[in-house]
This record gives structure tokens, C-alpha cells and sequence, in this order.
């Protein structure tokens, strides 16, 4: 009896635990109007829920709308842009006709910006309210809790600085008896730059008019016309400025470098250099600048002022530079060169690794006495030292011919994906899926094709092989290429918010990319800098996507992703923590909403193994819906109402 009476304790303890293992709650929330709007904030959580009346956020963990803010009800969801790794988020307004130059130049209305705390729904700032006709840049300063804007007000181009907590006006530059306000105003073409220095001031550059502003008080404290460029090292304590101010004869063919101590504005140098051709870009390694320019390319000597050679190889169109024992190898136009210590052509001739000069992203991975390059057109292995392929043939990685691919009739998605732990490179492209081993000799060969028709699919890494997924196709292979699985579940053709996912990332929207597939373990090392969305410009140039070996561990990022130094107090930053400590506890697991016809089920996809369990049931067809696979819960769209589908586990 005793025996029985166990054996029912141990069956009643296993029920109560499959009960507890996923216990489900809906939540119901209605809105006085239509639902016209929604998105997922991929750092936070937040639910962004527009409407007739207003723009709502609801926080994902109490399932509650947080705030609301009916001034915000003209906002455009699908120009929304997320600040990388904060509660940010920017939202632009853009007239009918869009022209940063033609607003200066006559005063006529251009684009309009918002910048929100979603967390909170505190308005950072607002271009209309502060009387901006036009704004053509933003800028977040986390060190200063300000937002620095420049635009059009009153009818000139001001520059101002606002606090973000209090939405109070810092100060603002008008630039009466400044020549860098008249000479830029109006100005079609122009190379706009904005740095910070060590000390938080501010270089502005714009139509080759300098100036430096007062960080604290606005105050311009210097100009200097007739510079091309400008770049700071990476301890942001001495500016290099660029200047093709040599005669007539040399104009357009030769600069001149000048380094200035930003403490004191002295000269650093004894002396100028001089560099061929217009700079393009410059990086920064150790005590080394590389100098890319419109003819060449020079290695400075940042502490003795001196180059490397005096001139480099004509080499127009550098895409990518990357330095190999005794040299450099060149990406240029299409082709691939070496370049040896003395800036002279290594190989006997260069090698054509794309179709257009257009093409990027180019990928240069040296193993060795080898280069393994991977491009939009194709891929193959180069002997460093003769400039031989190793591979017979080329793997072609765009088929289309030449008409196609200059007129564009069919799009070519291409993604590289750098797996550091195997040392493998999963590449998909023109509907192809390749794994490229940096250390095999051996060319890979297309292991599978796919119908992911207009976008570039997701891919997710894991130990022992990869998923890639679009829509509600998933695909596993392992390292070696072999397929595992396949699945594919019921999923609407329109209207659809998973389906717009990748669609609206491949436009910059960059929206669900996190929710989807957040890389928890993907943050920066360290949070003590400066961050920046891709609209407001770098604030360091301590590195260079030109320079070195550049690779993205995930396409999607690539777009939005500008993490320097950031300087965000704890309440900002504990949603995103939080966030990407709860991204950990999953990252095995998929949550895929499949509608039937007349119901919806939510199923639950152990990646590794490819099991599948249904969680749940719902008896109606949504049109619309989101899933947050970081939160586990669905978002369910109808009229006036958003239904929330938790699953805790």
C-alpha cells in the first residue's frame, strides 16, 4: 500500500511539474481606436503601439502599458531607428520633398526628428518644438546627458546642445560673425564630420570649413578653411587635419597632414606631410595611421611624423586593405593586389575577384601563406606570396550576367557569418548555402539552394552546426554541411509582422532583428563609451571598415550598430541588461506561430535536435502578430485590441 501510495505522490509531483514547466497567460489590452502601427523594440522589449489618438508602450515584462503620449500620434513608424545597446529610439519625419541642401539653401521645411526614451516615453527631444525648420543631423552625447543638433532655424543654420533628461537647451551656436555658417549654408555637395576630443569638445567640419566649439559653453573657440578631412587617434588627444591648400597645379592631387594637440591646438609635428590624393579614410593601429586616399593609400608614423614610402601604387577605389607579413593586400576597383614594405605591386598582375567595382561587402581572411577571399561575385584561395589561386576554378556566388546585374532585374542577397569558436565562415548566397573553412585547402561546394524570395534569410550559430530561417522555413546543418532538418509550418503570405521582419531589416528598418535573434553574448566588452545610431556619425575613427580584417558576426547588426564608448546611467542600461540576460536562458529554443485556417498554434523548436512540442492553441486566426522569443510571448493584433501570449518556462 505504502508502495502504491508512492508510486500516485511521484505521478501527482511529475503532473504538477509539466504543469509548471509552461504555465500560459493571455493579457488583453484595448485602445480607445484603431490599431494603425506596432513594432518591437529589439534592446528593450518595449511594445510601440501607434494609433489614431497616440503612440503607446507597453512593457513586456508587466504586460502593462507603461505610458502613453498623444503628441506623438503623427510619428512614422517605418522611419524608426534604434539607438544599438540603449532604450533610444529616433524617429524621422521626412517632408515631400526630402533635401538636406535645398532646405538650407531656401528655408523650406525638411526632415523633422524625434528622439524617445521607450522605457520611460520621455521625449529626449523634439525638432518642432525647439523651432527647427530642418534638422540635418543628431547627435547623442551620453558624457554630457545632451543631444547635439544641427539645422535649420530662424532662417540660418544653427547648432545647438540640448539636455535629454530635462529637454532644456544646453546652448546654441548661431555663428553670426562665424565664416563656417555662411560658406556651408546652402551647399549641394559637401563632406560633413563631427569628432570629439578627449576634453568633449566638438570638430565640426562641413564644405572644408573647421571649426571647434566650446563642449560646455558653445563657444567657437577656432576655424580653419580649406580642409578636406580630419581623423583622431584613439586616445582622442590629437587631431590630424587635412588640407589640399597647395597651388593650383596640386589642387585635387596632394594634402597635407597637419597634427594638432587638442589640449593646446599646437602643432605636434615639426612638419606637414604630404599625401597623394584626396583622403577617403584613415585607420588607426597602435601608433600607425593608414591614410586612404582618391590615388593610393601611406602608413604615417603617428609619434615622428613620417611615412612609409612617398607615394604607393596608383591604386583608385580601395575598398579594403588588409596588412600580411612583409605588405599589404589591396581590394581595388575589382581587383585584388599586393602591395609590398616599399608601396610598390608585389605580384605580377592583380587579380578580378568582383563583377562591379559596386560590390560590398568584401572579405579578406589570411591563414598563413594564404588568403581566402569571399565576395558578392565569388570566392576563392590566393597564395600570398605569387598572387596564384589555389582553387581551379572560382566559386561563383553571383550567376547573373551582365545586364542583370547592371541593371539590377534581380536582387543578390549575400550574407557572410563568422563562426570564431569552429573557425568556419557559413556564407548564403543567390540562394545558396555554402561553409567556408579558413583552414581547408578545400573549396567548399554549394550545399544547398533555397526560395527565400526578396531578402537575406537569418542565420543562428550554435555549437555543433547552423539554422537558417526565413519566414517559417528552418533549415539545420551541421558543421560539415549535412543537413539534420527541415521544417516548414503553415504561415500567411501577407499582412503578417514576422514576415516584414527581415524584409524591413534588409531596408535599414532594423526593427525585429533582436527579438528574432538576439546575440546576448554578442555585447561589447566593455559600456564605458560613447554610443551612436548610424545617422549621427561615428564618433571615433580609432577603426576603419576599410582597414583590416572586418567581419560581422551577424548581417543584420551590420546596418545599425555604431558601439564605441558609452557612458549611460544604470536606470537607461538595466532594461537592456536585464534583456540580454534573459536572452541567455533560450537561445536554444524557437517560438514559431503557425495559422491554419481557422486557429493559431504556438509551437516551441529545440534548435539542437529539432524536436518540436505544441505549446498552445488559439481557436481564431490573427493577421497580424509579433513574437519576442527573448520574453517568450506572441503579440496578437485585432482592431482596437492586442492580445499578449505569454509562455513561461
Amino acid at each position: 500500500m505504502r508502495t502504491v501510495h508512492s508510486n500516485l505522490k511521484i505521478r501527482l509531483l511529475l503532473l504538477t511539474v509539466c504543469y509548471v514547466t509552461f504555465t500560459f497567460s493571455q493579457q488583453k489590452i484595448e485602445f480607445d481606436s484603431g490599431i494603425n502601427g506596432q513594432i518591437i523594440n529589439g534592446y528593450t522589449g518595449t511594445l510601440l503601439v501607434k494609433t489614431r489618438k497616440g503612440l503607446f508602450g507597453i512593457d513586456p515584462k508587466t504586460k502593462q502599458v507603461s505610458w502613453k503620449n498623444m503628441d506623438l500620434k503623427k510619428v512614422d513608424l517605418s522611419e524608426y531607428s534604434e539607438v544599438p545597446y540603449t532604450s533610444i529610439v529616433i524617429f524621422t519625419q521626412k517632408p515631400l520633398i526630402s533635401s538636406k541642401a535645398i532646405s538650407n539653401t531656401f528655408n523650406s521645411r525638411g526632415k523633422a526628428k524625434t528622439i524617445l526614451n521607450v522605457v520611460t516615453g520621455h521625449v529626449l527631444f523634439d525638432s518642432d518644438s525647439e523651432g527647427f525648420k530642418a534638422v540635418n543631423h543628431t547627435m547623442i552625447l551620453p558624457q554630457k546627458k545632451g543631444v547635439l543638433v544641427d539645422g535649420v532655424k530662424d532662417k540660418d543654420l544653427m547648432i545647438s546642445l540640448f539636455n535629454y533628461e530635462t529637454g532644456q537647451q544646453v546652448w546654441e551656436t548661431k555663428g553670426i560673425e562665424s565664416n563656417f555658417f555662411e560658406n556651408t549654408k546652402g551647399v549641394f555637395f559637401d563632406d560633413e564630420k563631427i569628432l570629439l576630443d578627449t576634453r568633449e569638445d566638438i570638430y565640426w567640419l562641413k564644405n572644408k570649413q573647421l571649426i571647434k566649439i566650446d563642449g560646455d559653453t558653445g563657444e567657437v573657440l577656432f576655424e580653419r578653411a580649406d580642409v578636406t578631412s580630419m581623423a583622431m587617434n584613439a586616445s582622442k588627444d590629437i587631431l590630424f587635419v587635412f588640407s589640399n591648400k597647395l597651388g593650383a597645379k596640386k589642387l585635387g592631387e596632394e594634402n597635407a597632414i597637419t597634427a594638432l594637440d587638442v589640449k593646446t591646438n599646437t602643432v605636434v609635428w615639426k612638419d606637414p606631410i604630404k599625401i597623394w590624393g584626396n583622403i577617403s579614410d584613415t585607420a588607426f593601429e597602435e601608433n600607425t595611421m593608414v591614410v586612404i586616399t582618391s590615388k593610393g593609400f601611406n602608413v604615417i608614423d603617428v609619434e615622428n611624423g613620417t611615412k612609409k614610402w612617398e607615394r604607393s601604387e596608383p591604386l583608385p577605389l580601395i575598398k579594403k586593405i588588409v596588412p600580411v607579413e612583409e605588405g599589404y593586400l589591396v581590394v581595388q576597383d575589382n581587383y585584388l593586389v599586393r602591395i609590398n614594405d616599399m608601396g610598390k605591386k608585389g605580384w605580377g598582375k592583380k587579380l578580378r575577384i568582383t563583377h562591379s567595382f559596386q560590390e560590398n561587402p568584401v572579405y579578406l581572411l589570411e591563414d598563413g601563406q594564404e588568403i581566402l577571399y569571399i565576395t558578392p561575385s565569388k570566392a576563392n584561395r590566393v597564395n600570398i606570396e605569387n598572387g596564384t589561386k589555389v582553387w581551379e576554378k572560382d566559386i561563383v556566388l553571383n550567376s547573373n550576367g551582365f545586364i542583370g546585374r547592371n541593371l539590377r532585374l534581380s536582387e543578390h542577397h549575400f550574407g557572410v557569418w563568422n563562426d570564431t569558436v569552429n573557425k568556419l565562415f557559413p556564407v548564403y548566397a543567390g540562394n545558396s548555402f555554402y561553409i567556408f573553412d579558413q583552414e581547408s585547402s578545400k573549396a567548399p561546394v554549394a550545399i544547398d539552394t533555397f526560395n527565400f524570395k526578396r531578402t537575406l534569410p537569418n542565420l543562428k550559430i550554435r555549437d555543433k552546426g547552423y539554422l537558417l530561417y526565413h519566414l517559417n522555413q528552418f533549415y539545420f546543418y551541421d558543421l560539415s554541411g549535412r543537413q539534420l532538418y527541415n521544417k516548414s509550418y503553415p504561415y500567411p503570405e501577407k499582412n503578417n509582422l514576422f514576415s516584414e521582419t527581415f524584409y524591413w531589416t534588409k531596408r535599414g528598418f532594423g526593427t525585429y532583428t533582436s527579438a528574432l535573434g538576439f546575440a546576448g553574448n554578442q555585447i561589447a566588452k566593455t559600456f564605458n563609451s560613447v554610443l551612436v545610431s548610424t545617422d549621427l556619425g561615428p564618433l571615433s575613427t580609432a577603426t576603419s571598415n576599410i582597414y583590416g580584417t572586418y567581419l560581422t558576426y551577424r548581417a543584420s547588426l551590420e546596418n545599425v550598430t555604431e558601439l564605441n564608448q558609452m557612458d549611460f546611467d544604470l536606470l537607461n542600461m538595466s532594461a537592456v541588461l536585464n534583456r540580454i540576460n534573459t536572452s541567455r536562458k533560450n537561445e536554444g529554443l524557437l517560438l514559431i506561430v503557425a495559422l491554419r485556417e481557422e486557429e493559431t498554434e504556438i509551437i516551441e523548436l529545440d534548435i539542437d535536435s529539432g524536436e518540436e512540442e505544441s505549446l498552445k492553441t488559439v481557436g481564431y486566426t490573427y493577421s497580424d502578430f509579433a513574437v519576442d522569443q527573448i520574453e517568450r510571448q506572441v503579440y496578437f493584433f485585432d482592431k482596437k485590441i492586442v492580445f499578449i501570449e505569454a509562455l513561461n518556462n
